[in-house]
C-alpha cells in the first residue's frame, strides 16, 4: 500500500496529528514537488511518443496530464497508446466501452477524450473482483504474490461510487455515463446494451470474460474501430489466450498490433471489414 493511501485510511483523529507532524518536517512540500515531476514525466514522455511515433497525437491540456498522473495499473507508455487509438476512432460512428474499470481512472481519461463528442461511454464491471479462473487461466506473473491463480478470485474488487466520482469531478454527463454491473457473461446478453462500439479498452485479466467480450464487440464494433486489450501475455495466460483464439477465427476481418516492448503487455485490434 501507498504511504498516501495509507494516510487515508487512518482514522481523523490520529491522521490529523500524523499530517501536521510530516508538514513541520516538508513532507507536504516534498509530496508536491514529486507530484509535479511525475505531470512533467507525463508532459515528457507523450512528446516523445509524439515526435517518434505518434504523429497525429495532439499534446495534452492539464486535465488530461492530471488524469494520467493518476492512472493505477496503467503506464503511461499504454495510456498513450490507448490516447492515440481512441482518438484514432472518434470519427466513427459508435459509441467507447471499457471492460473491468478497477477504480475507474481509466474510464475517467477516456471519458474526458470524448466529453466534447456526442458519444457515450458503457463501463462493464462485476464490482466483486475478478471471477474464478478458468483451466485456461494459468499464472504467469504473480502480480500481487499470492501463489497461486485461484487466490485471485476476488481480488480487485472496487465500488461503483469511485467511478462515478471520478467522471463527476470532470464533469462529465451522467446521461451518457452508462455503468453495467455484474459479472459479463450474464450481463453481455440483457437487453439496451451498445449497438454501434467505435472503441473498446478490455481489461478482465482472465480468459472467459475477455473472450466473451470481444464475441461481444464483434458484433458491434465499427469497422476502423479498435480494440486494446490490456495484459496479452502477463498476469494470466487467459489474455493472450483468448485474443489469439478469436484472431485465429476472425483473421480475415481484423489486424493485430503489439506496442514496442518498452511501452507494456497489451495488444491492439484493428476491425478493417
Amino acid at each position: 500500500m501507498r504511504f498516501a493511501e495509507l494516510i487515508k485510511k487512518t482514522p481523523k483523529p490520529i491522521k490529523k496529528f500524523i499530517v501536521l507532524g510530516l508538514n513541520k518536517i516538508g513532507y507536504s512540500k516534498a509530496n508536491d514537488e514529486l507530484c509535479l515531476k511525475y505531470k512533467n514525466l507525463v508532459k515528457e514522455v507523450e512528446g516523445l511518443y509524439k515526435e517518434f511515433l505518434f504523429k497525429d497525437l495532439f499534446l495534452s491540456d492539464e486535465l488530461r496530464v492530471k488524469l494520467m498522473s493518476e492512472l493505477l495499473g496503467t503506464e503511461i507508455s499504454e495510456a498513450i497508446y490507448l490516447l492515440n487509438y481512441l482518438n484514432k476512432s472518434l470519427e466513427i460512428e459508435g459509441d467507447v466501452c471499457e471492460f473491468g474499470i478497477a477504480q475507474g481512472a481509466t474510464s475517467a481519461l477516456m471519458a474526458n477524450e470524448i466529453k466534447k463528442t456526442d458519444k457515450n461511454i458503457w463501463l462493464f464491471d462485476s464490482f466483486e473482483g475478478l471471477p474464478k479462473p478458468s483451466e485456461k487461466d494459468v499464472l504467469k506473473d504473480d502480480i500481487f504474490k499470492l501463489g497461486s491463480i485461484g487466490a485471485y478470485n476476488g481480488a480487485m474488487s472496487c465500488k461503483a461510487d469511485m467511478v462515478k466520482k471520478r467522471l463527476k469531478d470532470i464533469e462529465f454527463p451522467t446521461s451518457r455515463t452508462k455503468i453495467v454491473p455484474g459479472f459479463i457473461e450474464e450481463t453481455i446478453n440483457q437487453p439496451n446494451l451498445p449497438l454501434q462500439v467505435c472503441f473498446a479498452y478490455v481489461d478482465f485479466d482472465f480468459y472467459e470474460p475477455i473472450i466473451t467480450a470481444l464475441n461481444f464487440l464483434d458484433n458491434v464494433l465499427q469497422t476502423s474501430g479498435f480494440i486494446m486489450v490490456d495484459d496479452y501475455d502477463f498476469f494470466s495466460t487467459g489474455s493472450k489466450t483468448a485474443v489469439d483464439e478469436f484472431m485465429a477465427i476472425h483473421k480475415e476481418k481484423y489486424n493485430f498490433l503489439l506496442p514496442i516492448k518498452s511501452a507494456g503487455h497489451f495488444c491492439i485490434i484493428e476491425k478493417i471489414n
